[in-house]
């Protein structure tokens, strides 16, 4: 396994650790029912802050109470997704431009590919060096760093959730078909829908509901992937690409399963989210030839310049066998006609 694999493997481990210890553990007491801050509290905070700033002085003054706990967590998602926007342009940008490389580099990686064809982990090891030296694992790491950043936002998020949950604040605030955006509570885990399960289970007014958000979760995170995978470079022989494909895998269904375990109100947040950055992804989508035409490529020129190809052709040459000249072969003929007249 190489080092790349290796990171983006501890990194989705890192990521199922941290969903299964928010899912089992909440920032209230299970005693008293009290509110404790924890290490996400200063990010949360805020949030909180700017949720119940939202409804008390912007929703509920003028449309009323109903639905507007609902509308104020829209409101500042769109908001979180705004201020992110230049870092979201510029991720795509990134893996446009590693796309790009990609294609350049291409006929070098098959060469590499075809010349250690009997020595895989040297064959890894050269594209590797050279997709580097290209500057087309750099750009891709540059395309993670929003998605990493996405998830001590999400974790503040819940936080800020129960907390309010906590206060009461939220506590049987519907929003259309959801009967309480606070529920299922945070120390239910699964057993809301587990327990007692049956088919007809899954129709009941109290079970349906909480299902629909998850359900568009796993449909828009299905769909982000889809487009993310078209921007990926297309090479077999990347192996980081390869484990970033597995990861969104894991990451959607790892997704979905936390949905189900947290208040409507952050799936509420995570559906808006994925959906803003569904329409950022169009819109970079009808960008790109634009994009393409402005990329900086001399990195990946110079790449190519330096691969082994010069000296796979030097090694071809050296190690041809040495041919008998021409005119030496006419000689000895010419030797042998003589010997017949003597």
């Amino acid at each position: 396994m190489t080092r790349s694999q290796k990171r983006i493997l501890l990194l989705l481990l890192v990521l199922v650790l941290a969903a299964v210890l928010l899912s089992g553990c909440g920032g209230v007491d299970p005693n008293t029912g009290e509110y404790k801050p924890g290490i996400f509290e200063p990010l949360a905070a805020p949030l909180r802050a700017l949720i119940v700033f939202f409804h008390d002085k912007l929703l509920a003054p003028v449309f009323g109470e109903a639905n507007m706990w609902g509308w104020s967590i829209i409101l500042v998602a769109l908001l979180i997704r705004l201020l992110l926007l230049p870092l979201g342009l510029k991720q795509m940008k990134s893996m446009k431009e590693a796309q790009a490389k990609m294609k350049i580099l291409q006929p070098e990686l098959d060469k590499i590919k075809k010349k250690y064809a009997n020595d895989k982990q040297r064959m890894q090891q050269e594209q590797m060096k050279l997709q580097q030296e290209a500057g087309i694992m750099k750009a891709q790491m540059a395309g993670c760093l929003p998605t990493l950043l996405q998830m001590p936002i999400l974790f503040s998020f819940y936080y800020a959730l129960i907390g309010l949950a906590a206060q009461g604040r939220i506590d049987g605030a519907s929003w259309y078909f959801i009967p309480d955006i606070s529920k299922p509570e945070y120390r239910q885990g699964m057993s809301w829908l587990t327990n007692d399960f049956t088919l007809q289970k899954l129709t009941q007014p109290d079970v349906w509901p909480y299902l629909v958000l998850p359900a568009l979760l796993a449909i828009t995170q299905f769909v982000m992937t889809k487009y993310s995978q078209q921007a990926q470079p297309k090479d077999d022989s990347n192996p980081a690409s390869g484990m970033m494909g597995s990861m969104t895998w894991l990451m959607t269904l790892m997704f979905v399963w936390f949905a189900l375990q947290v208040p409507a109100g952050l799936s509420l947040y995570w559906v808006v989210s994925n959906s803003f950055a569904l329409a950022q992804q169009l819109y970079v989508n009808r960008q790109a030839h634009k994009w393409e035409e402005q990329l900086e490529l001399e990195g990946v020129k110079t790449a190519v310049n330096k691969s082994p190809k010069a000296e796979a052709e030097d090694a071809d040459f050296e190690d041809a066998p040495a041919q008998t000249p021409a005119a030496p072969a006419k000689t000895t003929q010419t030797k042998r006609k003589r010997r017949r007249k003597r």
